[in-house]
């Protein structure tokens, strides 16, 4: 096959892009792509995924199109389907928690089970590759991006809950990718919008970072992505780890020994475009040892990415024997996961099963976290007590589509309930919220605060608003019992003698589960697998 394959639709295959619309009808981007480029993946985005029926004929579309088309070499169709507060389609799927709560629970097998019923769910909608598990060890508390996406701060737990992920999806039919290699957790620095610097030796990234992605190794992973994080103990040159040969070709290739593929994260994030354009960054991914590139950028871009690499193999830059080496990866893969057998009508009945929820929930009720409770102040009051819940717009909505389902749980259950929902993008939300919820907090029993995204807007953007509010309604009045919906060290931004729980994410079932232990339908069963200090361990 390799063999009569033009160099555009060879290198084409080492190409991932993202796109607008949700059918190749609605987005001529998508049918240029994949119908005249010939690229060899796309990945989803929340834009692309409605619900399972239209994902479903969106993904049979692509198949039909690539096959079509071209060498008739089917598609790679990714997505981040991490789990938690990670996930890009969520109507009528399972909301299963992602991995710092399954984590929490203590029980390793959880991975697996999660793992696995999210890729019946993925298969069943055509998808073949999560974008997931995350395998960076989160030891900084401050770092603005993986936070509860990680599985905690121990190499050891990570690579252990690593493992079972990366079994429980490639166990069935959903290939797997471990990231952010050589490993995203230790630093406090977002990537989307700069280069992170990794300030380590090389034995202790050795003995810390690489520990889950080397467990992965071991396991099968058939994929691994790459960080846009430089490591100056690797590299000193300052490259990012997806532009380094030194960490892809020679740690990860030679010395780890993995023969998988190598992915790069998209070349659109910040940590990428500070120091190259996409067509470029592209060229020296694959001469560091990636075989596919990622782009979630417009077709402008996915285009010249394509016609760079064709160029420099034309040129001499990149030899074609490394093209075709990439190239067989990609194929076996494809070959192994059944991306070459007939297309079959999915069958969407396990999508969203009462089965799935049910293992969804008892993950949740098991992770749920107390982290403080110095004044007693959970359970709350017994109803009719009065609650001010100021909540973030990320929860899911009530059923009534009034407000959230928090709220709306709290009601059928007797409290007389208020909710402020705050959206933290808008200047005229966030002061209405303010002024409301410090006017309205001494009318009631309980003010309940929802976190969202407090430590990665105080560590990017500086932005204290939550923090602010926190503080100004522990002044006296009502007690305050502050929940953090997405990230646990949140903590170390709120100040001391409120109550504090998390539950690792915003799912419907981790909403139920918070839920259950406000009220005292169950006690709080999760340990937070993170030590949480103002200092990184180290840093």
């Amino acid at each position: 096959m390799i063999g009569g394959m033009s160099l555009q639709d060879k290198v084409a295959q080492m190409v991932m892009v993202g796109f607008q619309g949700q059918s190749v009808a609605t987005s001529p981007e998508l049918a240029t792509m994949v119908g005249t480029v010939h690229v060899g993946g796309v990945v989803l985005l929340e834009a692309n995924a409605h619900d399972p029926w239209q994902l479903s004929a969106l993904t049979g579309e692509l198949q039909s199109l690539a096959l079509s088309s071209g060498a008739g070499i089917p598609l790679f169709i990714a997505i981040n389907h991490e789990g938690g507060i990670v996930v890009r389609i969520t109507e009528r799927v399972t909301g299963f928690p992602g991995n710092m709560a399954v984590a929490a629970t203590g029980r390793q097998e959880y991975a697996y089970i999660a793992a696995a019923l999210a890729a019946q769910e993925l298969r069943a909608m055509g998808v073949n590759v999560n974008l997931a598990p995350v395998l960076d060890v989160n030891d900084h508390p401050l770092n603005p991006v993986i936070g509860t996406r990680s599985f905690g701060e121990s190499p050891i737990l990570v690579a252990e809950y690593g493992r079972w992920a990366v079994r429980g999806s490639q166990d069935n039919g959903v290939i797997a990718v471990g990231k952010h290699f050589p490993g995203h957790g230790s630093v406090a620095v977002d990537s989307h919008g700069a280069l992170p610097v990794l300030q380590v030796t090389a034995d202790e990234l050795r003995q810390h970072e690489l520990v889950p992605f080397r467990a992965a190794v071991e396991e099968g992973v058939a994929g691994i992505m790459t960080a846009h994080i430089a490591v100056p103990a690797l590299d000193a040159s300052g490259r990012p780890a997806t532009l380094s040969p030194e960490i892809l070709a020679g740690l990860l290739r030679q010395e780890m020994g993995y023969d998988g593929l190598i992915l790069t994260d998209s070349l659109g994030m910040g940590g990428i475009t500070t120091g190259w354009g996409q067509p470029q960054a592209a060229v020296e991914a694959v001469k560091a040892g990636a075989d596919i590139v990622l782009s979630t950028t417009p077709m402008e871009a996915h285009v010249a990415i394509v016609q760079g690499l064709a160029a420099a193999v034309q040129q001499g830059e990149i030899p074609i024997e490394r093209i075709d080496q990439s190239l067989r990866r990609i194929l076996r893969v494809k070959r192994a996961y059944g991306l070459f057998e007939p297309l079959t009508t999915p069958n969407l009945n396990e999508v969203g099963s009462p089965d799935h929820q049910a293992i969804a929930d008892e993950i949740a009720r098991q992770a749920v976290t107390l982290l403080r409770d110095d004044g007693k102040q959970i359970p709350l009051p017994p109803p009719p007590a009065r609650l001010l819940l100021v909540s973030p717009q990320e929860l899911p909505p009530a059923a009534s589509g009034e407000g959230t389902q928090f709220a709306e749980l709290l009601r059928q259950r007797g409290y007389e309930v208020a909710e402020l929902v705050f959206n933290l993008d808008a200047g005229g939300s966030r002061d209405y919220v303010y002024v409301a919820a410090v006017a309205q907090a001494p009318a009631h029993d309980v003010v309940v605060f929802g976190e969202w995204e407090l430590i990665k807007r105080y560590v990017n953007w500086n932005d204290q608003w939550q923090e602010q509010l926190i503080a100004d309604l522990a002044q006296g009045g009502p007690s305050v019992v502050v929940v953090a919906w997405h990230n646990p060290a949140a903590i170390l931004r709120c100040p001391p003698g409120m109550a504090f729980l998390t539950a690792y994410g915003n799912t419907r079932a981790q909403v139920a589960a918070v839920v259950a232990v406000l009220t005292g339908e169950q006690v709080p069963m999760g340990h937070l697998p993170l030590t949480l200090a103002e200092v990184a361990p180290r840093e």
